[in-house]
């Protein structure tokens, strides 16, 4: 699911941190702060109740960030999503900066689904060779399916590439049944 208000605010973080030089700093800093959110149930509450005053929201965000150590601009930022209430969305904007990252450093992710495990080796020569065809960079995740009977799947955003003997099979019997 596409979130543009997420990923506007992902790429008006990034182009700021960017700027500064700082772009790997704010995604460790938001990835901090999210964890933090998960680890506590008040804090948690505080940021996604709406009877709580804003004033008071941003406060305890800029407070806690402050104690983490995190960014001045991290701050900034969050203290905006505390102000417009939005600290909800804090996951889907952390995935669309790093999509939007990737992007700009013309890296993909691809999903490569085999078997049996692939090796780091396999991993690196898949990602070479559907790379090429892409013309992209590819950052791998191995996923183990074992419905699959032997060779690999590699899905790049919304192009599969099925070299499973499953698919071969099915390929060749659709020939046979044309050929009747």
């Amino acid at each position: 699911m596409q979130d543009v208000a997420g990923t506007r605010y992902a790429t008006a973080l990034l182009d700021t941190a960017a700027a500064a030089g700082k772009a790997a700093k704010c995604l460790m800093d938001l990835k901090a702060f999210q964890a933090q959110i998960e680890k506590s149930p008040e804090l948690s509450e505080a940021i996604s109740n709406p009877t709580v005053p804003l004033d008071s929201v941003s406060k305890v965000v800029q407070t806690i960030a402050k104690k983490m150590m995190l960014d001045q601009i991290t701050i900034s930022f969050l203290a905006l999503l505390a102000q417009r209430r939005r600290l909800d969305r804090l996951p889907i904007i952390i995935a669309a900066f790093e999509k939007v990252q990737d992007e700009r450093a013309g890296v993909a992710q691809a999903l490569v689904e085999s078997a049996g495990p692939i090796s780091d080796m396999q991993a690196e020569q898949i990602s070479q060779a559907v790379g090429a065809v892409v013309n992209r960079r590819l950052q791998i995740t191995k996923k183990l399916d074992p419905t699959l009977l032997s060779g690999v799947r590699v899905t790049v955003g919304d192009r599969v590439f099925d070299l499973t003997t499953r698919s071969y099979l099915e390929t060749l019997r659709n020939r046979l049944l044309e050929n009747r």
